[in-house]
């Protein structure tokens, strides 16, 4: 009896011990804080007024979470295999956590799947890529489709429609144009023309701009699918003096951008919340990481703003926004 009674007492402090040291395994791995933060952008170009407010959110959340921060990607977003290259070393570097703004969302996933491998933890942000369920972005369907009523009420509704879209491939791409497709099907006296695809830079945008207007002389409105195409598109309106003849509208803003708004070469812009998505991208990064549950969409809204809400206080901070 007394060997039996031996054998449970050990095995009850075998027991206890196995579960104090699982515990203490979980409270170290819960406690533990990423090695560093990687945002990699479809561009890095300071001129570009949408991915450098990303970086601006994420790097304040990332100094609200103590972690170390590192913002890379290739200058232009055309150049996917810069992309996928400095994807590829980060990825070997053993980055803990990753946030990627995928420029292709096919070319990108086997990085994705190679990161998942290690253990990295990965969010997506603006774009989504094959093979990764965690994305902090605007819903970008809803959000051409509000901008293309917008211009089709613009136009009475009636006349030749076109967008200028960028780098082909990009989901942020594919899903304006299918939220634009789907307003411009159910019109009667609207004609679709052709979606036009450039380089993704303000220069092709500008010069796609005015070969559309020379081809299509009964052209009545356009489409600017991000800031470089919005802003390539009223350069172009500008230089021929077409603002009363052409309507535009566009995604995002910059300088050039507001200042079309102001003089009325543009009609109304889709503003999205950039620094929403840097600094919510790194929240639900590091909530991953630490083996808690996300969503695996977090949608970071829009505004659509025209001349005469250009000055309201909310769209101002969206427009300009400062970190104190």
């Amino acid at each position: 009896m007394k060997k039996i009674e031996q054998i449970i007492k050990w095995f009850i402090v075998g027991v206890s011990i196995g579960i104090l040291i699982f515990i203490g395994y979980s409270s170290y791995q819960s406690s533990k804080k990423p090695n560093k933060i990687v945002l990699v952008s479809k561009s890095i170009q300071s001129e570009y007024v949408f991915w450098e407010t990303i970086r601006m959110g994420a790097q304040l959340a990332a100094k609200e979470e103590e972690i170390p921060f590192e913002y890379v990607g290739p200058l232009e977003e055309k150049d996917v295999d810069k992309q996928v290259e400095i994807m590829n070393s980060k990825i070997e570097e053993g980055a803990d956590i990753i946030l990627l703004a995928a420029a292709d969302k096919e070319r990108l996933a086997l990085s994705v799947e190679n990161a998942k491998k290690k253990g990295i933890t990965l969010v997506s942000v603006d774009s989504s890529v094959v093979g990764q369920t965690e994305i902090v972005a605007t819903d970008n369907v809803a959000a051409a489709q509000e901008l293309t009523h917008y211009l089709l009420e613009s136009i009475n509704n009636k006349g030749e429609v076109i967008m200028l879209n960028f780098v082909q491939g990009a989901s942020t791409a594919n899903e304006r144009e299918q939220g634009y497709d789907l307003v411009m099907a159910g019109q009667a006296k609207v004609k679709q023309l052709p979606t036009v695809y450039t380089e993704g830079t303000t220069e092709s945008a500008y010069k796609k701009a005015k070969e559309i207007i020379k081809q299509y002389p009964n052209l009545k409105g356009i489409v600017g699918a991000n800031q470089y195409m919005t802003e390539g598109i009223c350069l172009a309106i500008e230089e021929l003096g077409l603002s009363k003849k052409i309507k535009v509208v566009g995604f995002d803003s910059s300088n050039v951008i507001i200042e079309a708004l102001e003089k009325g070469i543009i009609e109304a812009i889709l503003v999205q919340k950039p620094f929403n998505m840097g600094y919510l991208g790194v929240k639900v990064a590091v909530d991953l990481f630490d083996g808690k549950k996300v969503e695996q969409d977090t949608d970071t809204g829009y505004k659509l703003i025209t001349a005469d809400t250009l000055y309201d206080t909310e769209n101002q901070k969206l427009l300009y926004p400062i970190i104190r």
